[in-house]
């Protein structure tokens, strides 16, 4: 070195290895690294055609039953998908209710089943009482509740009574019916 001048080479290098540090967690930043994302996806990990599963009550009767054409499981999100769904609740004392759609979605609390699309659930006539249909896009069944209900559109039909709302609340247990939603409709009393 030359003319008096003294160059300090250590905080030079210590600048450029920092310099260096920040480019590269800057680019580790902005592009996280996926270690294994092996099971994690959403395809499933079980399908079963031809689906049928029945609970019974303590007494050993049927207390609902559900069938599906097929039944596709879902790990990632605990999700169930059925085709087809057909589903009986069954409560001593009444007619069965009936539902179908033509999709149905499960959660990982099997608490429930919502159908969707073109969605019909029947109440069978008896001798009081005519047949009662429900039709809309969309019902969730919580069978051990016994409870019905939908935010969706619905037209209810008994006899020749027609009700559109667009949105219910039924509990077959008390008997409870809630309709909500510009409700509109013909009621014909039947004697």
């Amino acid at each position: 070195m030359t003319g008096g001048q003294h160059v300090h080479w250590l905080p030079i290098g210590f600048a450029a290895l920092l310099t260096l540090m920040s480019a590269w967690l800057n680019q580790v930043a902005e592009h996280p690294q996926v270690l294994d994302n092996a099971g994690f996806t959403h395809d499933p990990d079980y399908i079963v055609e031809h689906f049928k599963v029945q609970a019974f009550d303590i007494s050993g009767r049927p207390r609902h039953r559900l069938i599906a054409q097929r039944m596709i499981h879902y790990m990632d999100d605990d999700t169930t998908e059925l085709d087809q769904p057909r589903f009986r609740l069954t409560t001593a004392g009444q007619a069965p209710v009936d539902v179908s759609s033509r999709r149905g979605l499960m959660f990982g609390d099997r608490e429930s089943v919502h159908f969707l699309g073109d969605v019909r659930a029947t109440r069978s006539a008896t001798r009081d009482q005519s047949a009662f249909i429900l039709t809309g896009e969309h019902l969730r069944v919580v069978p051990d509740a016994g409870l019905l209900s939908s935010d969706k559109p619905v037209t209810l039909r008994q006899g020749k009574s027609v009700i559109h709302a667009g949105g219910l609340y039924l509990n077959d247990h008390n008997k409870q019916l809630e309709l909500t939603g510009g409700v509109r409709g013909l009621y014909e009393k039947t004697h």
